[in-house]
């Protein structure tokens, strides 16, 4: 009896979108061929407990705190001969602990969604001979030079030009495709707003915003939302808070003392894509996932101070294609949304069919028939 197939599917906690999109390319995977296995693992769990916080304890400081420092690691990490020699090291150390579990799991393809884990492979690929097929997926609408290795079987990416930064870095066209960010296969489901409004006790003629990206401490929510409050119409604001319960509580205090809003107020959640749906405009951080899954939705975004590096990108690959608008200050906020939501709702109309232009909502079946073709194509030579 043959042993059935395995995809182990490697993603960081540093933000969620890289699990998230590991979570949506498995689904997709089960969905083609349920009698495929699926494995999932944080390349965290190969660091020591201690370094382990310490590393994502001084990521979200730093994007805290001092954001411009963020910015210079970034474009120093895209450019510098060093970053690579970093990244060499990094991979070094990790690399037979990783090996390690890959010799006792035994997957039959490695799926990587973050930078660190598809160096990690590609050093085993030239170090120890690992034979399996590596497949790189990345979250954002930009490629950093970190993330490049030709040694990887296939990459799947947002867009063209992507392809063309790979190209230039020794991956050639044949290893890589654009089929989009893979989301949840829920985005792909169509929803009525009138529907959504009746289950989240919406009222029909009040435009509905959505924020989100507070959970790791890095938006300003509560001021954002006493922003809202001074637009000077009446608007149901949906909050979310994620697991940040100190960011809940302050919510909660502030639900009493608006004037102009209905706030609902929402911890960690699961259905992001009928929020997104029922929602007609998401102020956040401009988030490789949270973004694409609002392109999906065909939900206009408002991004708010994009820090350097890929959020940056990310906002000008959005706005670009007129999905979105950026705002630098609370005052910019206000002005956006009077804007939109009061002078020009045909605008914000606008934007959303942007939005919806530009959304991939099958990219985690593409990605996911893809790979199985490949796995295939591969047993039977």
């Amino acid at each position: 009896m043959t042993e059935p197939c395995k995809i182990l599917y490697i993603s960081a906690p540093i933000g969620s979108g890289h699990v998230r999109a590991a979570k949506a390319m498995g689904s997709a995977i089960s969905q083609l061929d349920d009698k495929i296995v699926v494995d999932y693992v944080d390349f965290f769990n190969f660091f020591s407990p201690f370094i382990g916080k310490t590393i994502l304890k001084s990521y979200f400081a730093i994007l805290d705190i001092f954001p411009q420092l963020y910015g210079k690691m970034y474009g120093w990490g895209n450019t510098s001969p060093l970053a690579l020699k970093g990244q060499e090291l990094v991979s070094g150390y990790l690399a037979e602990r990783i090996h390690r579990y890959i010799k006792q799991t035994k997957p039959d393809a490695i799926v990587c969604t973050h930078a660190t884990p598809a160096g990690l492979t590609a050093h085993l690929i030239k170090k120890v001979g690992l034979t399996i097929p590596v497949f790189g997926v990345v979250t954002d609408f930009t490629v950093h030079r970190l993330w490049v290795y030709p040694e990887l079987t296939r990459y799947f990416v947002a867009n063209e030009k992507m392809r063309d930064v790979l190209a230039h870095h020794g991956v050639s066209y044949e290893q890589s495709q654009a089929l989009g960010i893979p989301v949840d296969l829920k985005f792909s489901v169509p929803y009525t707003k009138e529907s959504l409004r009746t289950s989240f006790n919406l009222q029909p003629d009040c435009k509905t915003v959505l924020v989100m990206g507070g959970g790791a401490g890095v938006m300003p929510m509560t001021e954002i939302i006493k922003t809202c409050d001074q637009v000077g119409i009446p608007l149901q604001v949906i909050a979310v808070a994620g697991n940040n319960k100190s960011l809940y509580r302050q919510l909660e205090k502030l639900k009493m003392r608006l004037k102009h809003c209905d706030l609902k107020l929402y911890g960690y959640v699961d259905n992001i894509h009928e929020l997104m749906a029922v929602a007609d405009l998401l102020i956040s951080k401009p988030g490789g996932m949270t973004s694409a899954e609002a392109l999906c939705a065909g939900l206009p975004m408002l991004i708010y101070r994009p820090i350097p590096g890929q959020e940056e990108a990310n906002t000008r690959y959005l706005v670009d294609k007129s999905a979105a608008l950026r705002a630098g200050s609370l005052a910019q906020i206000k002005a956006a949304m009077i804007h939109l939501l009061v002078d020009n709702p045909s605008e914000l109309e606008y934007i959303g069919k942007c939005a919806m232009g530009e959304g991939r909502p099958t990219a985690a079946p593409n990605i996911a028939e893809n790979i199985l073709e490949t796995l295939k194509n591969g047993k039977s030579n």
